[in-house]
């Protein structure tokens, strides 16, 4: 499958949930604009924007442009001041968005050529007293807490009136242009489409290491009650926390200003020393050094002069193009200090622009994504832990946490709505009745699961409607499953195909029975008859016919088998790290002319069959997870996962069957090394003990294609090499532009950089040797086809690529080091979609 085999399907679940991010901002008081000298018309870094008589303002960045919106402006005079210049002042519309434009005089005309230089000796030492107060400052570090938090999340349509998308949209939904509001970063408009708020109590402890939440109440507009996407209305799900090295934002780490190596990264400036609450605050500009290639910040930061503490922070992403899809994002977070002297979080918020295109000035659609959360009631002794360590997941949404009225959150909110604000969940319900909306929403459904829904059939999955390989020929597919519209607790899918070179009819189905999603609960039931490449890299047996595939193919592509399979599996999970299954398996594989079944003594097999029992188990540590209503996937974790198979087969139950016990073990990890990028790991070992034919043994992963595939070896060909003993490795580095970036014309393509090993070794006992070479002489099964060997010499290719061209593509070269044949090299393409 094209979207899971890329990894695509993770990649649009997050798209989709993060576009889910939001803040009904409609009364906020926005302000936009840039200061600039009068007399040279350049912008003015670090002048205070203020409204006046408060300290509610923000400082310009080094190019004289501010951005700041505040629900408490306490005054309509907006002020532009700094030090050799004239104050200046304009009033503005409290509860709107207003652009704002300084332009002041200077004082005396030898004060106009300003020079700014960062106070890095200075901050140096900050940064020290910073990582010195670190544990006493961070409520990560602290033993343990609990908190309750009100979220509030929305997903903005941006240029919505413009004629493309306002003629996609009919004249009978005109009214939902009142509440139309303006983007305080881009200045772009943007129209409400989906909003969520939710009530949390978040459990923090230290040691034994446990960080949950459980979702009391959460309400998702347009949504059904028990909707998959509440459990992404907490916090943990993009948290970022100051006080960490990096922050993590779409599996992409970005350097914190208040890291301990901050200076490797940013200049700092102090601009002014404040009065807060009485004590006295550093304001301190921080902005990306020159020649760092990794994504980093741009901002300012109010830090206690006395606890070395972050009091607020307001950092936006520096537009250098190095995270796709985001053309600004924003994060600001303000901490209080308690009545102990320790301090603790007060609000955070969240702001990303997701576009196709990076250009202010582009009118396609795009999506704004904004997220507000406020902290209360924190508690430092927690005296009950019992009920937590019961829920699985790290996220838990009550049973009836959609079920809160209105009179329970208007109590819930830190603020009140105004009519308006209440108004725009009755919009927004009407905004998804638009049938540009619908269509994007099946369209980003179909990219994530591969089927066209209708209310109670989906049709798909699309990429395999037309194939094409050396053994079927042409194949067309069509197929079908049920939706959750027609049942939650059960699912069914079929599926025919025809091959018009084999002449040959293909089908199957599927049913899915459903005990419980969390713990997740699952009995699923298959048949089919159809066509597989055995070896291939995505899975021992890989059942998808892929159109993708089929084009990027070469070589050998006509070395498949039929197979007939029947299985019942059954998934247990014990906790969201401990996950099992167990399944009875039956499979007869049949002969071709190009993958023939010869025994050593001259006979011939026309099939061979297995018989087995499967155990899987799977271990994960703080792995998040998205359940939807038939499936879960993982979402992250920063640890390695374990999995274990056992898998027993028993003789004398079908014609032409064996008895064997397979044990495997397998492991995989993404390493993050930032600066330099991050690694993935994918180790597997195994042994099979018994006497079996060689499709039951280790068949290692080849790939007779163009098309990039992480689990394979791409310099290597199906059926090439076998073994009953084994292990592997395959690491791949992305270096994620870090050499690339600093390469002023290669810079702008975005590109980044990765290198590849990929390692095998394995054994094949007497029993099961079946070179072709040994003839009558080898005591196998069957005789191996013909260039199959085993790996006593151990196989090595390595290889470099450049990815994220255009954004979305990748090309590798890859070449072997051992097992050299006329042609060492092979050259692939993939997809490659990361922010």
């Amino acid at each position: 499958m094209l979207y899971l085999h890329f990894g695509m399907k993770k990649t649009v679940i997050i798209s989709l949930l993060l576009l889910f991010a939001g803040v009904l901002s409609a009364q906020t008081t926005k302000v936009k604009g840039r200061v600039t000298d009068k007399e040279t018309g350049e912008g003015i870094p670090f002048a205070a924007v203020l409204f006046e008589g408060t300290l509610n303002g923000v400082s310009t960045d080094m190019e004289g442009y501010y951005s700041y919106e505040t629900r408490n402006p306490g005054s309509d005079i907006l002020v532009a001041q700094i030090i050799g210049y004239e104050t200046q002042s304009f009033r503005i519309v409290k509860g709107s968005f207003s652009q704002v434009n300084f332009s002041l005089m200077p004082v005396k005309r030898e004060l106009t050529a300003s020079f700014v230089k960062a106070d890095n000796r200075y901050i140096k030492w900050m940064l020290s007293k910073i990582d010195e107060h670190r544990d006493r400052n961070d409520p990560e570090k602290r033993p343990e807490y609990s908190c309750k938090l009100y979220t509030k999340l929305e997903l903005d349509m941006v240029n919505p009136r413009n004629p493309i998308n306002k003629a996609l949209i009919p004249s009978k939904f005109d009214f939902i242009y009142e509440y139309m509001d303006t983007s305080v970063v881009s200045g772009l408009p943007y129209l409400p489409a989906m909003i969520s708020e939710s009530t949390v109590h978040r459990f923090h402890r230290k040691s034994p290491a446990l960080d949950k939440e459980i979702i009391e109440a959460s309400r998702i507009s347009g949504f059904s009650r028990d909707n998959a996407l509440q459990q992404f209305t907490g916090s943990l799900h993009l948290r970022n926390n100051f006080y960490d090295s990096h922050i993590n934002i779409f599996d992409v780490n970005i350097p914190s200003p208040l890291m301990k190596g901050g200076l490797l990264y940013y200049n700092y400036y102090i601009i002014d020393s404040l009065q807060v609450d009485g004590r006295k605050t550093y304001k301190i500009r921080f902005h990306p050094k020159k020649m760092v290639s990794s994504a980093t910040f741009d901002g300012e930061l109010l830090l206690d002069s006395e606890d070395f503490a972050l009091r607020s922070i307001r950092a936006k992403l520096q537009k250098d193009g190095t995270i796709n899809w985001l053309r600004d994002l924003v994060i600001e977070a303000e901490n209080r200090r308690l009545p102990d002297s320790t301090w603790f979080y007060e609000r955070s918020k969240f702001y990303a622009d997701f576009s196709v295109t990076l250009r202010d000035s582009s009118k396609m659609m795009a999506f704004l994504g904004n997220r507000e959360m406020y902290y209360f009631e924190p508690e430092f002794n927690v005296t009950d832990w019992s009920k937590l360590d019961d829920n699985v997941d790290q996220v838990h949404v009550v049973k009836d946490a959609a079920a809160k009225d209105d009179s329970y959150w208007e109590k819930a909110r830190p603020y009140n709505l105004t009519p308006k604000e209440q108004g725009i969940y009755n919009m927004v319900d009407s905004v998804q009745n638009v049938p540009l909306y619908k269509n994007m929403y099946n369209f980003f459904n179909m990219l994530a699961t591969g089927y066209w829904d209708t209310k109670y059939i989906g049709l798909g999955p699309y990429h395999s409607v037309f194939t094409f390989n050396g053994y079927e020929g042409v194949r067309l597919q069509a197929g079908l499953r049920t939706t959750k519209e027609f049942s939650r607790k059960m699912r069914f899918t079929v599926f025919g195909a025809y091959g018009f070179r084999d002449k040959a009819a293909k089908y199957g189905g599927k049913a899915e029975f459903m005990f419980g999603t969390e713990p997740w609960r699952k009995l699923t039931l298959t048949a089919k008859k159809d066509v597989v490449q055995l070896g291939s890299g995505t899975s021992a047996i890989d059942y998808e016919s892929n159109i993708f595939k089929s084009i990027l193919r070469t070589g050998d592509t006509h070395k498949m088998s039929p197979i007939t399979e029947f299985s019942v599996r059954y998934d247990h999970e014990f906790t969201s790290g401990i996950n099992a299954s167990a399944s009875l398996e039956s499979m007869r594989i049949y002969d071709t002319w190009a993958v023939p079944f010869d025994t050593p003594d001259g006979g011939h097999l026309r099939s061979i069959s297995s018989n087995q029992a499967h155990l899987q188990m799977r271990f994960s540590w703080k792995e998040t997870w998205t359940r939807g209503v038939f499936a879960k996937q993982s979402m992250h974790t920063k640890f390695p996962v374990l999995t274990f198979d056992v898998v027993g087969a028993l003789k004398g139950i079908t014609r032409d069957d064996y008895s064997f016990l397979r044990t495997e073990f397998s492991l995989k990890y993404k390493m993050n090394l930032a600066p330099a990028g991050f690694s993935f790991i994918r180790m597997n070992a195994g042994h099979i003990m018994g006497k079996v034919p060689y499709p039951l043994l280790k068949l290692h992963e080849g790939n007779n294609s163009f098309f990039y595939d992480k689990n394979a070896f791409a310099c290597m060909d199906y059926y090439e090499f076998a073994s009953d003993t084994w292990a592997s490795l395959i690491w791949e580095h992305n270096f994620n532009g870090f050499f690339l970036g600093k390469i002023p014309l290669l810079r702008k393509l975005q590109w980044r950089e990765a290198v590849v090993l990929r390692t095998a070794w394995g054994t094949l006992s007497k029993a099961n040797d079946g070179t072709r070479s040994l003839g009558a002489g080898s005591d196998a099964t069957l005789l191996f086809p013909e260039g199959m060997t085993s790996l006593k010499t151990p196989y090595i290719e390595t290889g470099v690529g450049i990815t994220n061209i255009l954004r979305l593509l990748r090309v590798d070269i890859a070449w072997r080091l051992t097992h050299v044949k006329r042609s060492p090299f092979a050259v692939t393409f993939g997809l490659d979609v990361r922010f």
